[in-house]
């Protein structure tokens, strides 16, 4: 295992469709007492190969990360569980959760609209392990991103998201050689 510093990406205007509603369809998290990050920030020339590898893992994950939250984001709006998107980002068992999700949404006659706005950091990267996994802890501000009834476009009763923290497993699936969101948890008792 190797811990890693806090790689960012800036603000994306995201690009989600349901952290806020695939991750908390699994149980909250308490606590967040993660690994004390390392930095990531070496130049691939003069990095030893495996600090490049767990670089080079950090940013497949984080893609794959944002991929996933634009994907979820565009089923959530139209709402389609079966979005090929969610496929090319996702495993299960958090696939099944936002299919799960997107499906509620479409019995309710609900759509999500808006955006999610992102900040993620990646937290451990560990390529001992069997499956490669990255952690990822994030900041999910929901502030614009709301859940409205698809032909009124009114919002739906009941607790609006803010800002709360979010993480997630990025796992290393060789088969289909990608990076792919297998898990993730929402911390909504955790604000950020």
């Amino acid at each position: 295992m190797h811990r890693v510093q806090p790689h960012t990406t800036r603000r994306v205007p995201a690009i989600l469709a349901t952290l806020a509603m695939a991750v908390a369809v699994s149980a909250c998290g308490s606590g967040l007492e993660g690994p004390t990050p390392v930095s990531l920030d070496a130049t691939p020339s003069a990095a030893p190969t495996g600090d490049t590898e767990r670089s080079k893992a950090a940013d497949a994950a984080l893609a794959a990360y944002q991929g996933y939250m634009d994907a979820a984001q565009k089923a959530s709006a139209i709402p389609d569980p079966q979005y090929d998107g969610l496929r090319e980002f996702l495993a299960d068992p958090l696939l099944a959760r936002v299919q799960a999700g997107i499906s509620d949404l479409r019995q309710e006659g609900a759509i999500r609209q808006g955006r999610l706005i992102i900040n993620p950091t990646v937290t451990l990267v560990d390529l001992e392990s069997t499956p490669k996994t990255v952690q990822i802890q994030d900041c999910v501000d929901g502030t614009d991103y709301e859940m409205v009834y698809e032909t009124t476009r009114s919002a739906v009763p009941g607790k609006r998201k803010v800002r709360y923290v979010a993480t997630a497993t990025v796992t290393y699936y060789p088969v289909q050689a990608s990076w792919l969101v297998s898990d993730g948890l929402s911390h909504e008792d955790q604000p950020c």
